[in-house]
C-alpha cells in the first residue's frame, strides 16, 4: 500500500482519504493510466490529473468531490471519452478526474408514468437495450458512439443522431436530474425535487434543470438522469437520395426537417461518400432487407422498392451528395405515407432514388464499432468542427463551408489534409459538421478504440506536429467563421466561444453568479464554458 500512495516519500492525505470511501482499487494513480484518462480526441493543451477515481454511486460521488475540493483539488467529470472539444481535460495538475463509468445501472423504468431513472455512467447502447423489451425509448437515444458514449456525457456535451429529426437533442429528454455540486451537496431539480412526487415533468417553476444541462461539467456532476419515454415505433420507412448539387440536397433536406416526420435525416458531402466506399461500407447485406420495409405503398411502393434493389452494392460510387433517412411511425400506413411525402420532396428537388442500405443498417446496427467514424479509410486522424443553425441559412452555412475548404484547398494539398462533411437536423435546427482528416499518430486513447486488426495495422504512424498544427489551425478558422454567420455550437467545453459571443451583460452576469453558487472556488471543471 505505502508504495501506491508514496509520491516524493510523502503520502497525499486527500488521495488516503479518497482510497477509504472508494476502496484503492478505484483511485488510478498510475502515471500511464492517469494520462490516458486525461485526454480526449481534441489534440489541445491540457494537464495530467493528480488521481482519476471511479465512484459506485451517488454516496461515494458526494463524498468524494467534497474530499477533493476541500484539499482545493479541481474535479473533472469524464463519462465515454469522446469528447474533441477538451471538454474533461484537466486545465490543472491539481485535478481528480472522475470516471463515471461504475455508476451505469437502469435504476426505474416506469412506463405508466413514461420516464427512466439511469445512473449517468451508463451508456447509450446499454440505456437501449434495456428499454427495448418494453417497449419504449427515449425520443434522443444516442449518438453513433453510443457503445461508448455515456448518458452524463451527451447531457454534459449536449448531443444529436439517433431519434434527433423529432425528439432534438439530449437534453431536451431530460425531465429532471440529481446532481453532485462542489461541495459536494446534492440537488435535486424538476418535479423529482417535490417532497411526495416523482421526476414526471421539468417545468416545477423555473428550469432549474437546464442550468446543468449543456454545460460540459462546468455547474456540477450529473449522477442520475430522468429522462422522458416514447412507445418505440413499430414501422420504419428507409430512404436515401443523391444529388447532383449541394444546394439540391439541402434543399430537400429542408423542406422534410420542416415537416417533423424523419427520426434521422443526414447528408454526405463526395468525400464522406468516397470514404466509405474505400472502407468497403457498401452495406450488402441491407438489400435484401429492401422489400421487407415497412414503406410498403402498394404497387408504386413495391415498384421503388424493386428498382433500388436492383442498383447493386457499391451503393456510393461516384456519388455527389446523398442524402438518408428513417422515417418511424406506430402503424404501416403512416410511415408509408411519410416515407412517399420524403421521396417526392426528394425528387421534385432533383434527386434519383438509390439503394436505402445505410439507414436500414444504421438503424438495425446503432451503437456499432467507431472506426469508421473515428477514423479516416486510410486510419487518418478524424477532428470536426460544427455550426449550428436556423433552418434558413442552412445553405448559406453550407456554402460558405463550401467555399472556405475551397480557397485552402492549395494549402491542404500541400500538408496532405482532407475534408469531408455532415449534414443533419435536429427538429427544426440544421447542423453542419466539417472533418478534417491528416496521417499523425493515434495514441492510446484512439487505438483502444478501434479493432486489434487496424490498431495493430496504425499504430506505428509516425507524429506529424506541423501537419497537425495546419490541420487545427484550419479547424479554428472554420470554427470562428461559423461563429460569425451566427453558428451556435454542442459540445461547448473549453474550445467553442461562449461567454464572447453574447451581447448581452446581463445574461452573462447571470451566468456567472449561478457558477459563484454553485462553484464558489471554481473547482468544478474550471474552464469549461470559459469559466474560471
Amino acid at each position: 500500500m505505502a508504495a501506491v500512495l508514496d509520491r516524493d516519500d510523502k503520502i497525499d492525505r486527500t488521495i488516503q482519504q479518497l482510497q477509504q470511501v472508494l476502496g484503492p482499487d478505484n483511485v488510478v494513480l498510475d502515471d500511464k493510466e492517469r494520462a490516458f484518462f486525461s485526454t480526449d480526441l481534441s489534440w489541445r493543451p491540457r494537464e495530467i490529473a493528480s488521481a482519476v477515481i471511479r465512484p459506485g454511486d451517488v454516496d461515494e460521488l458526494a463524498r468524494s468531490v467534497s474530499i477533493a475540493t476541500e484539499a482545493g483539488y479541481s474535479v473533472v467529470p469524464r463519462g465515454g471519452g469522446m469528447s474533441y472539444t477538451s471538454g474533461y481535460t484537466p486545465d490543472r495538475a491539481k485535478s481528480v478526474l472522475v470516471d463515471m463509468r461504475r455508476m451505469n445501472k437502469v435504476v426505474e423504468i416506469n412506463t405508466d408514468d413514461m420516464y427512466v431513472i439511469v445512473e449517468t455512467g451508463c451508456t447509450w447502447k446499454d440505456l437501449y437495450e434495456t428499454l427495448a423489451p418494453h417497449g419504449v425509448r427515449t425520443p434522443y437515444w444516442g449518438p453513433l458512439s453510443g457503445a461508448y458514449a455515456t448518458v452524463g456525457g451527451a447531457l454534459s456535451q449536449n448531443s444529436l443522431f439517433h431519434g434527433s429529426g423529432v425528439g432534438g437533442t439530449a437534453a431536451e429528454s431530460v425531465v429532471g436530474l440529481k446532481v453532485v455540486l462542489a461541495d459536494g451537496m446534492v440537488v435535486t431539480t424538476g418535479s423529482w425535487a417535490h417532497k411526495t412526487s416523482k421526476p414526471f415533468w421539468r417545468h416545477f417553476g423555473p428550469d432549474m434543470t437546464g442550468i446543468f444541462l449543456a454545460d460540459t461539467g462546468a455547474m456540477g456532476i450529473k449522477a442520475l438522469a430522468a429522462l422522458r419515454l416514447v412507445t418505440t415505433p413499430q414501422h420504419t420507412g428507409y430512404l436515401s437520395y443523391k444529388f447532383d448539387t449541394l444546394e439540391a440536397m439541402l434543399a430537400a433536406q429542408v423542406r422534410i426537417a420542416r415537416l417533423g416526420i424523419s427520426s434521422e435525416c443526414y447528408g454526405f458531402d463526395p468525400y464522406y461518400n468516397g470514404g466509405f466506399e474505400k472502407q468497403g461500407i457498401t452495406f450488402e447485406e441491407g438489400l435484401s432487407t429492401v422489400g421487407k420495409i415497412a414503406r410498403k405503398g402498394g404497387l408504386k411502393g413495391l415498384a421503388r422498392a424493386a428498382k433500388v434493389a436492383m442498383a447493386g452494392k457499391r451503393i456510393l460510387k461516384d456519388v455527389p451528395y446523398s442524402l438518408h433517412m428513417t422515417l418511424d411511425a406506430h402503424t404501416e400506413l403512416v410511415a408509408a405515407e411519410h416515407t412517399d411525402i420524403a421521396a417526392e420532396i426528394c425528387a421534385e428537388e432533383g434527386g434519383t432514388e438509390m439503394a436505402n442500405s445505410i439507414p436500414v443498417v444504421f438503424r438495425n446496427a446503432p451503437f456499432g464499432g467507431v472506426r469508421t467514424i473515428l477514423l479516416g479509410s486510410d486510419g487518418e486522424i478524424w477532428i470536426p468542427v460544427h455550426g449550428y443553425f436556423p433552418l434558413s441559412r442552412a445553405i448559406d452555412a453550407a456554402k460558405t463551408t463550401e467555399k472556405f475548404l475551397a480557397d485552402r484547398r492549395p494549402l491542404m494539398d500541400q500538408w496532405g489534409i482532407k475534408t469531408s462533411y455532415l449534414t443533419c437536423f435536429s427538429g427544426p435546427e440544421f447542423v453542419i459538421e466539417p472533418s478534417f482528416y491528416w496521417h499523425d499518430e493515434l495514441g492510446e486513447f484512439r487505438l483502444s478504440l478501434i479493432e486489434p486488426e487496424f490498431a495493430d495495422k496504425w499504430k506505428d504512424i509516425p507524429a506529424n506536429e506541423e501537419r497537425r498544427k495546419v490541420a487545427l489551425q484550419l479547424r479554428d478558422e472554420l470554427r470562428d467563421l461559423f461563429d460569425g454567420l451566427g453558428g451556435l455550437h454542442l459540445q461547448i467545453g473549453k474550445y467553442y466561444p461562449y461567454r464572447e459571443i453574447m451581447n448581452n451583460d446581463g445574461l452573462k452576469r447571470m451566468v456567472e453568479g449561478v457558477k459563484k453558487v454553485v462553484d464558489p472556488d471554481t473547482l468544478m471543471n474550471p474552464g469549461s464554458l470559459g469559466l474560471n
